[in-house]
Formats: C-alpha cells, structure tokens, sequence
C-alpha cells in the first residue's frame, strides 16, 4: 500500500485577497501525479475549528505524514518549522473574531514540541533546486503555530506519523500594494518547493 500524505492550507485572512497556501493546495489537487497519495485539506483561519478539523482527518486516515501550509507576510524564504510552541500569543483576532488569551495552549504539554520530519533534508533538497529556504525555530503565536502544536500533540500517541507546518511568502501581487514593500516570492517557485518534499516524503523506503 502507498504512503498516504495529508496537506493542509489556509483560507485568505487578514483582509487579504488571497492565501498562496490554498492556492498551492488547489494546484497540488489537480496534479495527477500525486493521484490519491496525497490528500488536501482547506482550514478556516480559526484557533477552534482549523485544529478539530485536522484532527477529525488524521482519525479517519492513517497517515505518513501531516504536512501543513501557511503564509508568513515578511518572510522571503520558504520556512521549514521545526517547534510548535504551547503557547497563543497575538492581537489580531481570527475569522471568528475570536482573539485568544495570551498564553499556554494546554497546560498539560511540555513548553515546546518538535517535529520528526527531516527538515534538515528537505533543506538540502530545496537548495540543490536553488529555492530559498530556512528552517525556522517560531512559527508564530497566532492560528498557525495552534493548529500546528495541536498536531504534533495529537500526534504524541504516533510516532509513526510525521508532521510538519511549512511558511511561506506573500506573492509578489500581494506585497506590491503594502507600503512597507515586503518580500514576495513566485507562485512557481513555492509549488515546486512543496512537489519536491512532497516527492521526497512518498519516494522514502
């Protein structure tokens, strides 16, 4: 039986437009090449529903890997996110408009968790393919790094199962109209970088 990969993206948030990680989710459910291998799941930028939505598919599947996308607004590299931190931290609220206490996420978890995956190998694969990459050591305090330190939580029983959660850049479209003029990376660019972990996770013995 074939390795089977959840992956996850965003719905635009923040007054945005667009999210370059549902767009990336859309262009990776019509490649055939990852026929029924890969399946995709679309998140609500929300701290109650993305992380039981998560949950609720890793309980109807078993899964190699749980790979999750999201945008970081600032970033220019493609970030690898080695730590979810227990912890919510922000004030800007979710689509929900629900803007969580700052603080630990579950007073029954260690401070931090980590992820499995290798990172350090996506890393050099990325590189080898000249794409901008970095792994990260903060994924943030907002619905990002909930929904990801929630897996890894969930995960805690399955050690068999790897997860990651992967940033990445505005498009160069969305940080042209910011009057800050952050960095912005190509479409094509990060859908090659998620094709490649992708290959590299279901071509691993």
């Amino acid at each position: 039986m074939g390795k089977k990969i959840l992956l996850t993206g965003f719905e635009p948030f923040l007054g945005e437009p667009v999210n370059p990680s549902q767009i990336l989710l859309e262009n990776i459910k019509r490649d055939l090449t990852f026929n029924d291998q890969v399946h995709t799941l679309l998140l609500p930028v929300s701290f109650a529903k993305a992380p039981r939505l998560v949950a609720a598919a890793m309980a109807m599947q078993d899964y190699d890997c749980v790979l999750m996308l999201g945008q970081a607004g600032g970033r220019k590299n493609i970030c690898l996110e080695r730590v979810g931190l227990n912890w919510n931290e922000t004030e800007k609220p979710d689509e929900d408009g629900s803007t969580p206490v700052r603080g630990t996420i579950s007073s029954q978890a260690p401070p931090a968790l980590f992820t499995t995956a290798p990172v350090e190998q996506w890393m050099q694969i990325l590189k080898e393919h000249q794409i901008p990459v970095e792994i990260s050591l903060s994924a943030g305090g907002y619905v990002c790094n909930n929904v990801y330190f929630k897996t890894l939580q969930v995960l805690g029983s399955s050690p068999e199962t790897e997860a990651c959660f992967i940033h990445v850049p505005y498009l160069p479209e969305q940080a042209e109209g910011k009057p800050d003029r952050p960095p912005g990376m190509e479409l094509e660019t990060m859908l090659k970088a998620v094709k490649l972990i992708l290959s590299s996770i279901l071509q691993r013995s």
